[in-house]
């Protein structure tokens, strides 16, 4: 093996195990970010663990109850690009729940932040 493409090999290597371990500490902040956007705008409906048990939920009835996101079964969400066109937009612009409110005040990165957390609660 020649001197270049041994270097480029190391070098290759090298820059991967930096990212892996840089990229961690990202995304637990990534994912605490997106827990306590959860909860300001979120968990009054869905609950603290994303259960569908928040307090608002209780006086609802069956017909508008929030959904049990740690199920991971959703009605119109199909992937995380449309999760975050619910969140911006609201549950009424889906035929959803028009107490689900629209969220177009939250940055593209919390958006992203609340999606990775509401992964991260399926069981």
């Amino acid at each position: 093996m020649n001197k270049t493409y041994s270097f480029s090999v190391l070098h290759c290597l090298f820059v991967f195990f930096l990212s892996l371990t840089l990229s961690s500490p990202l995304v637990a902040q990534d994912l605490e970010n997106g827990k306590k956007v959860f909860s300001k705008t979120c968990s009054s409906c869905h609950g603290p663990e994303g259960a569908g048990d928040g307090p608002i939920a209780a006086g609802l009835p069956d017909n508008m109850k929030p959904r049990n996101l740690k199920t991971g079964e959703f009605k119109v969400v199909k992937d995380k690009e449309s999760m975050a066109e619910l969140i911006k937009k609201g549950g009424p612009a889906f035929g959803l729940n028009p107490l689900m409110a629209a969220q177009p005040s939250l940055s593209d990165s919390d958006i992203t932040d609340v999606i990775e957390y509401v992964y991260s609660l399926r069981k």
